[in-house]
């Protein structure tokens, strides 16, 4: 499949912005001096299988050679093109935007029907499920005549028709690869916006818009509704000198509410706000919903609504009724009430989507309706997160050719993404060009490297990271409540912040006990004895339902390569609480891993801020990340020597004997398989190695020394630890017995092995450790636990001077440690089974550290990282084009009002004009203050450009804003 519009996506990436350019100028030389007979999706293809993703990226589209050369002319040359985008921001959170009504319109689907497949599939799906139940459907409006009035239709079919037009709209978006990690609805959205993020069905999504417009359909009247550019405060005074009814029912941003009021009332409401030069104007709304008229129809709703809840899923549904993550279990009959009564927040509600990671967000509507909106609550967010990490972008544009619109926007935001796909809008692998040119690399050493070995297809490596991190300083006072489980550390933590009973707390501290002991096993041990007494009850503390948890520990982590070995309980505590807060999606969980029992002011405010994955080192403050590694060390072959005398626990399990096919193909000279059941003869045939299956159950001494006299006590030159068990149970039902079962042969079986087994002095020690010891998992506690402590052991022996490694496996096909249900799970966020022979190829080296080596779907997986990742080696960050050196005040007015009001004569443009009445709506005052930022360095905010301001006005702010600049 190409993007919607036809074109083919050709991406332009290297380390260096400056390179960018020079590869665009050598591709455009090759195709002009290449003879006829290329075609884009060739150059494509070729760009992709010579250029490893880079961090500076730019993609153009483009349906034919011509397309292609004019672009690539443009992007050597530094200018911008229509057809090109480029980012310099590494993978960001997506939010998929859904917004109420206003924005439709009769036959608003027609060309979206018949030109987009995906859509037109989604859209014939939604009216069947309308259909079936008994009501209208909502094709009638979408692919009505333009010139029907609106008023032929019933609210089920126009409510109906803005929630299948939004749904379909995102399964374009999805079949082109970008998913969201969060959505985020407005009002009606809020319906598209459940459904999407998977809380919700399609048959129970069908049934509430029926419901609500039902309700509304007989509440239609003598009412109207405005939408205003002004703050709240600002519209109840112009509403309190009004005469008649109105209500503020939406708050979109500090400079835009939508008002519900009578018709004459709201008339004059728009009179008065226009007179102020404040953007005003009517929407197609008849009815007062988000208001006190619909105080006396709960029971009425209720009864029209379907009985249900919301389920889990990995996609965070954020609703603007309570601008929060709305939790698994929430009853239907309350919450869609508070939908239709309550007061729209969007302004919290996109506040809350950033606090949990959003970056990007994307508007499912036929005409952008909250992207103006979008900009200026972002705007408030300058604290929290730079301008230049937030992208917004609409589904469409009521005078623009929708796939055209799609397409570029799709650009846009899979450009920000540096795992994106890029390859699945290629539909086939055109034949290799010949002497394609190679990607630009710079001229000059700064030192001398080896050069890594290629990446292995459709296998992700990465590290973990600690990068240096400046805490933001919290707003307000924090109500925190304090549970030491033990540490002594309690009080210190209480005397730092404001104490209340946890009930009245938005802030929850937990402090770990006291387990400080070196030994893994004995750690495992204490873990199991106090998940008996209680350790996890602290997670079912009543208070706030949206509020922040975190676990304090200290030394559990090794955050610089000096540090210490981590403590093993500590560590596995860290892991346990984050599986432990994907159970509780209306909370956020939060880890920080002190290093001593002290706590300094960069504790504390960490503690105070935003939660993720945190450490203090020397008063400094370090967040933990992953990044993407590569692969610079040969593979182990049968020369080596490392494959002489393989070991492998867990022998008949899937790992095992995955990895020993790999080993014996490899050329190893013998392979000992451990396990408690023994090794099916036939899967012993499979293997080209002199082969050894012994039954042993290596937590048992006996059985382990049987085993090495078995195999004539020969120092193994590998061992391979594949052994374990997983219990996967949500912390309610998590037993210190089963704890310790998941500990057994995975934690206690190495540390008997490892004392036991005779070993080569340069014997590799390789460990199947998993992501979910760093990751978690929903009823992963004591599974994330025992990868944990694993991950310690490889540690402490690495410290020993032991080449030991802990593998942190994705998931393997098959039915291994977890179960066929577990897995389609786990598969749901985001890790994707491994081939075999290609994680082998993977891990079956030396490494320095602990590798995490998975397939995934990135998109997805990153729901459950606490933050976006870094820039990745293989797969990295975005490019923007230069920027221009900054322009003076007035000549960059002129050519960005020129620009976007597509004003070829600038001077003509007459400045003493508002730039509302120069023509300036809320979309085009995105790009415009959009070109300013670039030309001037400096920017406007939102309101002013749409407060009435004259474009002399504007060029006076920007000259005052130059000044206080240059004098600070």
């Amino acid at each position: 499949m190409y993007l919607p519009d036809g074109r083919v996506p050709v991406l332009l990436t290297a380390h260096a912005e400056d390179l960018i350019a020079q590869d665009a100028a050598a591709i455009l030389h090759y195709l002009e001096r290449r003879p006829t007979g290329i075609d884009v999706a060739a150059v494509a293809a070729a760009t992709l299988r010579t250029r490893r993703i880079r961090k500076h990226r730019v993609v153009i589209r483009a349906a034919a050679l011509g397309e292609l050369k004019d672009a690539l002319r443009a992007v050597a040359a530094g200018e911008e093109h229509p057809l090109a985008v480029g980012s310099a921001r590494s993978a960001s959170r997506i939010a998929f935007v859904f917004p109420g009504q206003g924005s439709q319109w009769p036959s608003m689907g027609i060309e979206a029907y018949d030109r987009l497949p995906e859509y037109r599939a989604e859209v014939d799906r939604c009216a069947a499920v309308f259909t079936a139940a008994g009501h209208a459907s909502p094709l009638d409006y979408l692919r009505a005549e333009p010139d029907v009035p609106t008023n032929d239709f019933t609210q089920v079919q126009i409510q109906g028709a803005q929630f299948v037009h939004g749904v379909a709209l995102a399964r374009v978006w999805r079949s082109c690869g970008v998913l969201p990690d969060i959505t985020v609805g407005h009002s009606l959205g809020e319906i598209g916006a459940a459904y999407i993020a998977g809380t919700i069905t399609l048959t129970e999504a069908v049934g509430i818009v029926a419901a609500r417009a039902t309700l509304l359909d007989g509440l239609t009247g003598p009412y109207r509704v405005a939408v205003l550019g002004l703050g709240p405060d600002a519209a109840h005074e112009v509403i309190a000198g009004a005469d008649g009814w109105a209500e503020v029912s939406v708050v979109n941003s500090k400079s835009s509410v939508a008002v519900s009021g009578d018709t004459e009332t709201i008339a004059a409401l728009v009179r008065a706000t226009a007179d102020r030069g404040a953007f005003a104007r009517e929407i197609e709304m008849w009815f007062p919903a988000h208001t006190t008229k619909l105080d006396p129809l709960r029971a009425e709703l209720e009864s029209l609504l379907p009985a249900g809840e919301f389920t889990e899923s990995p996609v965070r549904f954020i609703g603007s009724a309570t601008a929060s993550a709305v939790a698994a279990g929430t009853d239907f009959a309350d919450y869609w009430y508070t939908n239709l009564r309550s007061t729209v927040r969007f302004d919290r509600a996109v506040a809350t989507a950033v606090e949990y990671g959003a970056r990007v967000f994307v508007e499912l509507s036929a005409h952008p309706a909250l992207l103006y909106a979008l900009g200026d609550t972002l705007d408030d967010e300058e604290g929290a997160i730079e301008p230049a990490e937030v992208l917004a972008v609409g589904s469409g544009r009521r005078d623009e050719p929708i796939a055209d619109r799609l397409a570029a926007n799709i650009a846009a935001v899979a450009v920000t993404d540096p795992g994106y796909r890029w390859a699945d809008l290629i539909d086939a692998a055109p034949e290799p060009l010949r002497n394609f040119p190679f990607a630009p690399m710079r001229s000059e050493h700064l030192w001398a490297a080896p050069a890594p070995l290629p990446p292995v297809a459709g296998i992700s490596v990465a590290v973990e990271h600690w990068q240096p991190h400046l805490p933001a300083v919290s707003a307000g006072t924090r109500r925190a409540a304090v549970i030491d489980l033990g540490s002594g550390l309690g009080a210190a933590v209480a005397d730092r912040f404001d104490v209340v009973a946890p009930a009245d707390a938005d802030l929850l501290i937990v402090v770990a006990p006291a387990l400080d002991g070196p030994d893994v096993v004995t750690a495992a041990e204490a873990l199991a004895a106090q998940i008996e007494s209680g350790l996890l009850g602290y997670a079912d503390t009543p208070g706030d339902t949206d509020r922040d948890v975190w676990l304090v520990t200290v030394g559990g982590e090794q955050v610089r390569p000096t540090d210490p070995a981590p403590r093993p309980a500590q560590a596995a505590l860290g892991a346990m609480h984050r599986s432990l807060g994907l159970e509780f999606p209306e909370h956020r969980f939060g880890h920080l891993d002190l290093q001593a029992r002290t706590l300094d002011t960069a504790a504390v405010a960490v503690l105070a801020g935003s939660t993720g994955e945190f450490a203090t080192r020397d008063g400094a403050v370090y967040r933990r990340t992953t990044r993407d590694e590569q692969i610079d060390t040969p593979a182990w072959t049968a020369d080596s020597g490392v494959l002489d005398e393989v070991v492998i626990t867990g022998g008949s399990g899937v790992v095992g004997l995955h990895l020993a096919r790999c080993l014996a193909a490899q050329g190893a000279r013998r392979i000992v398989l451990l396990s408690r059941s023994g090794v099916d003869p036939a899967h012993l045939a499979e293997l080209n190695a002199e082969v050894i299956a012994p039954r042993c159950d290596i937590t048992d001494p006996a059985a382990l020394a049987a085993a090495i006299a078995e195999t004539g006590s020969v120092a193994a030159s590998l061992v391979i630890h594949a052994a374990g068990s997983a219990t996967i149970a949500e912390h309610g039902r998590l037993s210190g017995a089963a704890f310790a079962n998941t500990m057994s042969a995975k934690v206690g079986g190495f540390d008997r092995l490892a004392a036991t087994w005779p070993l080569r002095s340069d014997a590799r020690i390789l460990l199947c450790s998993s992501v979910s010891g760093m990751w978690g998992g929903i009823g992963h506690i004591a599974y994330a636990a025992a990868n944990r402590l694993l991950d310690v052991a490889a540690a402490q022996h690495r410290a020993q001077g032991r080449r030991c490694t802990a593998v942190r496996w994705g998931l393997w096909p098959g039915n291994g440690i977890i179960d066929e249900s577990e897995s389609a799970r786990v598969q749901r966020s985001g890790l994707q089974p491994m081939r075999p022979d290609r994680a082998a190829e993977v891990c079956l080296r030396d490494w320095s550290g602990d590798p995490l080596v998975f397939t995934v779907d990135r998109d997805r997986l990153r729901t459950f990282l606490g933050e976006a990742d870094e820039p990745a080696a293989t797969a990295a960050t975005p490019a923007v084009p230069a920027a221009a050196p900054p322009a003076g005040p007035a000549d960059a007015v002129r050519s960005a009002l020129g620009a976007v009001l597509k004003v070829a004569d600038t001077a003509s443009l007459d400045l003493a004009e508002s730039l509302l009445d120069l023509g300036v709506d809320s979309l085009l005052a995105l790009d415009l203050r959009k070109k300013l930022t670039a030309a001037t360095g400096h920017k406007v905010p939102l309101a002013k450009i749409l407060g009435g301001i004259t474009g002399a006005e504007l060029i006076e702010h920007l000259e005052t804003t130059d000044k206080e600049s240059t004098h600070a």
